[in-house]
């Protein structure tokens, strides 16, 4: 009864045509599968390989097989649970909207609704997303922790979730703890190539800013200091600023203000994003200030920012909609099992205008 194609194990073909019977609706959830006795007979195939087929769907969730009883479809009951939970910072500002963008293609083709919800980077929030998630009946997870560079108490929703075995995914940092899968950035070698640049266009006096809370801004951050310490440079402790999450309306601003209050000032910034170089642009322009004339600044992430400014910006690319489509198509291979807990580093890559110059 199956195809003649050799390239195609009988197991396999069996495995597709009882998942076809299900899909149609002609083994409801609930109802008992032939006995392996019958299969075999029916498509003369050995009971070995029936088994063979039994037991792949069974690892997929499509049945469950009970000794003494028989075998049961129970697919419906898993289709209900259809929904991936999506938890950013941010959900409307800066590159979210693309990178959600990128998870809701996936998800939708794969006939995954999506919940989202947003922390605003702040940890009572986390905790009372994570509640209300794991108060629904969802198949999994996308979350970008929050405050990732510090101890967070909220770990304990996640080991919720590894008890209950339901899949997550966590974006732009992780817990080494809960040894999650990940998808991020290279963001230490992402800030190695902006000051590199800067280095290479003559810059030595070269100031940064940092936010620090989150483990994209450590890892910034140690990308600058290396390169810095590579070409054998002076890091000043007065051109390095560091800042959290609820000082971030106002520290770029001040920081700016105080580096270009003396002179001589830095000839150069890197920023720990494109929102505070934009912050930082403002503030060289209203001191009388050119960009790049008299400072360069460079920028990370690639946002929309980067050529909505006056001056082109110099920056590093995040790769926004493709992290998005990537992230979806890892939670749903989790929740179908067909991987664990997979990994993914997006290697940075440099995008040069206008707001740098050489020396």
């Amino acid at each position: 009864m199956f195809e003649s194609n050799p390239q195609v194990p009988k197991y396999s073909q069996l495995k597709e045509h009882l998942k076809e019977q299900i899909l149609k609706g002609e083994i409801p959830f609930g109802q008992q599968l032939p006995s392996e006795n019958l299969l075999a007979k029916q498509f003369k195939i050995s009971r070995h390989t029936v088994r063979q087929a039994f037991g792949e769907l069974e690892h997929e969730e499509w049945i469950q097989r009970e000794q003494g009883r028989g075998t049961f479809c129970i697919y419906q009951e898993k289709t209900v649970r259809r929904n991936i939970a999506v938890i950013t910072t941010y959900i409307s500002e800066y590159i979210f909207p693309t990178l959600i963008r990128g998870i809701e293609e996936v998800l939708s083709a794969g006939g995954y609704g999506l919940i989202l919800a947003n922390t605003n980077n702040d940890k009572k929030k986390e905790a009372q997303c994570l509640e209300n998630i794991l108060n629904q009946d969802i198949a999994g997870l996308i979350i970008e922790p929050t405050k990732s560079s510090q101890f967070n108490s909220n770990i304990v929703y996640f080991q919720e979730l590894d008890k209950r075995e339901l899949p997550y995914i966590m974006l732009h940092a992780f817990f080494p703890s809960l040894n999650p899968a990940y998808i991020m950035m290279d963001d230490y070698q992402g800030e190695v190539l902006a000051t590199e640049h800067l280095i290479q266009l003559g810059h030595r006096e070269i100031a940064a800013i940092f936010k620090t809370d989150d483990i994209q801004g450590v890892e910034r951050q140690a990308g600058f200091m290396a390169a810095m310490t590579e070409h054998h440079l002076d890091i000043q402790t007065k051109y390095l600023g560091n800042f959290q999450t609820e000082e971030t309306a106002t520290f770029p601003e001040q920081f700016m203000l105080e580096l270009l209050s003396k002179r001589p000032h830095p000839t150069a910034i890197v920023c720990y994003n494109d929102q505070v170089a934009l912050k930082v642009m403002g503030v060289i322009r209203d001191q009388g200030l050119k960009i790049p004339e008299d400072i360069s600044v460079i920028g990370y992430d690639d946002s929309g920012l980067a050529m909505a400014s006056e001056v082109k910006l110099t920056t590093i690319k995040h790769p926004k909609a493709e992290m998005g489509r990537q992230a979806a198509r890892f939670i749903i291979d989790m929740v179908e099992k067909r991987i664990e807990k997979p990994s993914f580093i997006y290697q940075p890559e440099l995008i040069i205008r206008k707001s740098c110059r050489s020396l």
